[in-house]
C-alpha cells in the first residue's frame, strides 16, 4: 500500500493524529537489561589508544554501534514499514526520561541543544521588558544569541566569573523586574565549572525569573534530576556524555510552565487532526483544511520529522548506561579527576576547574599548551580537547587510573 504524508496526518476520513507516539514501536535495545558492566569498560570500545574527549565527543560504543546497525538493517530490509509510526522515538524518550527523573510526556526531541534554547527563548517572548540573565561560562552560541536580542531591546545581564566560580549574590542581585529567564551551562564547556542548578534556581524562582540549562556537558555524565533541582527547561544532544548520535536532542519543560510558552513553528509532528475538504468525499470547509493543535511538550516543540535514526541508535546508548547506573559513572571518574587536581598545579598548570563546583571534566592553562604538549600527545595517542594555552580532560567509562599515569607522563615532563 502506498502511504503519503497527507494521508499519514489525516487519513481519509479526518483520523486524530494523537496517537502517533504512543503508537510508535520501540526499538528493542542492543544491550541486554540489568546486565552487569564493570567500570572501567574497555571491552564494549574499539578505539585505539586512549581517549579523554568525551566533554567534545564521545567515542560509539559496541551497544550504540548495535543499535545503528538493527536501524540500517530495518531500512534495507524493510522498506514498506511506516516509519512515521513505527520508530524508537518513544524508547529513546522513555530512557532519557528515567535518567533525569522527569515523565515522557515531559520531553520533546528537537534537532539540537541550542535549537531546544532558541525554541525556549522565542516561546517565552523575549525582548524590550523580559530580559536574560546570564554568565560568560555559557555557551559561546548562546551568549551570541541573547546578545543579538540585547541589540533589539532585551535586557542584558552577563555575569564575569571570580575566581573562576560564579558568585550567586552576584546572580541574585543581577535578576531584576525585567528578568524572565536565567539561562546558564551546568557545566561549562570552558572551564568545567559546574552550576549548583537548585541554588540557582531557588534564587531565580523567588525573583520570578525562569531557568533554562544546557546540560549537554552533565547529563549522562554526572547525576542530575530535574526535580530535585527544580529547573524549568533544559536540553542535552546525544553525541556527548549521552553515547548517542548527532542530530537530535532531548528538551525538558516542566509541566506547570509549558502554558507560559507560545508556539512558535508549526509541522506536522505539532497537529493532533488535520481535515481537508477538497478531496472527493470531504465535508465542506476552508481551502486550507481543519486542524487541530496538540498541547504536549512533544506537540509545541517537535516541528517535523525527527532524527529516527539517531533516536534509534541511541536507544542502545541510553539503556547501557542506565545498567551502569550514572553514579557508579560519577564515582569512577572522581579519583581520576582527583589525580588531575593534585598533580597538574604542581608541574605548572593553573587550575581553572574549581574542586568544589567540578563536574565530569577538568580544565588547565599553561602558556605553551599546544606548542609544548601537542605533538607528544598525538605520538602517544592520547586524545583530550587542546588549545593554544588550555587543555580539557574528560574521562569517561573506558578510562582507567593507568591512563591517567600516561597522561601525567606527559604534561608533567
Amino acid at each position: 500500500m502506498t502511504v503519503n504524508r497527507r494521508d499519514w496526518i489525516k487519513g481519509a476520513g479526518g483520523v486524530a493524529l494523537g496517537g502517533f507516539a504512543a503508537a510508535s514501536v520501540p526499538a528493542k535495545a542492543a544491550v541486554p537489561v540489568g546486565r552487569k558492566i564493570s567500570l572501567p569498560d574497555r571491552a564494549n570500545y574499539r578505539f585505539e589508544g586512549i581517549h579523554m574527549n568525551a566533554a567534545y565527543v564521545h567515542p560509539m560504543g559496541t551497544h550504540t554501534a548495535e543499535a545503528a546497525r538493527s536501524w540500517l538493517e530495518a531500512r534495507m530490509t524493510d522498506p514498506a514499514r511506516n516509519w512515521p509510526f513505527e520508530n524508537a522515538r518513544d524508547h529513546a524518550v522513555e530512557l532519557y526520561a528515567r535518567l533525569i527523573n522527569a515523565a515522557p510526556g515531559e520531553i520533546a526531541v528537537v534537532p539540537s541543544t541550542l535549537e531546544g534554547e532558541n525554541l525556549i527563548a522565542a516561546g517565552l517572548g523575549l525582548g524590550p521588558r523580559r530580559g536574560v540573565v546570564s554568565d560568560s561560562l555559557h555557551y559561546d552560541a548562546a551568549l551570541a544569541l541573547y546578545g543579538e536580542l540585547a541589540k533589539r531591546g532585551m535586557p542584558l545581564k552577563v555575569l564575569a566569573p571570580r575566581n573562576h566560580k560564579i558568585d550567586y549574590d552576584e546572580l541574585d542581585k543581577a535578576i531584576t523586574s525585567e528578568t524572565k529567564l536565567v539561562a546558564v551551562s551546568h557545566v561549562s564547556s570552558w572551564t568545567g565549572f559546574k552550576h549548583d542548578l537548585k541554588r540557582v534556581c531557588e534564587i531565580a524562582h523567588a525573583k520570578g525569573a525562569l531557568v533554562y540549562a544546557d546540560v549537554i556537558q552533565s547529563v549522562g555524565a554526572i547525576p542530575f534530576d530535574v526535580k530535585e533541582s527544580g529547573i524549568d527547561f533544559c536540553c542535552a544532544g546525544m553525541y556527548k556524555w549521552l553515547q548517542g548520535e548527532f542530530g537530535a536532542a532531548f528538551l525538558y519543560v516542566r509541566p506547570d510552565r509549558l502554558k507560559l510558552l507560545k508556539r512558535t513553528q508549526i509541522g506536522w509532528r505539532g497537529l493532533e487532526s488535520y481535515q481537508p475538504h477538497f478531496m472527493p468525499f470531504n465535508p465542506p470547509g476552508p481551502p486550507e483544511g481543519s486542524w487541530v493543535l496538540g498541547t504536549t511538550t512533544a506537540k509545541m516543540f517537535e516541528v517535523s520529522t525527527t532524527n529516527w535514526g539517531g533516536l534509534a541508535t541511541t536507544v542502545g546508548a541510553l539503556q547501557y548506561l542506565l545498567d551502569i547506573g550514572i553514579d557508579e559513572i560519577a564515582r569512577h571518574r572522581a579519583p581520576m579527576l582527583d589525580r588531575l587536581q593534585d598533580e597538574l598545579p604542581r608541574a605548572g598548570w593553573a587550575a581553572w576547574t574549581p574542586r568544589d563546583f567540578q563536574g565530569p571534566s577538568n580544565v588547565f592553562s599553561r602558556p605553551d599548551a599546544k606548542e609544548r604538549y601537542k605533538a607528544p600527545l598525538e605520538a602517544a595517542r592520547i586524545y583530550t580537547t587542546l588549545y593554544d594555552q588550555r587543555i580539557r580532560i574528560s574521562p569517561s567509562v573506558h578510562n582507567s587510573m593507568e591512563d591517567i599515569d600516561k597522561l601525567l607522563t606527559i604534561l608533567t615532563s
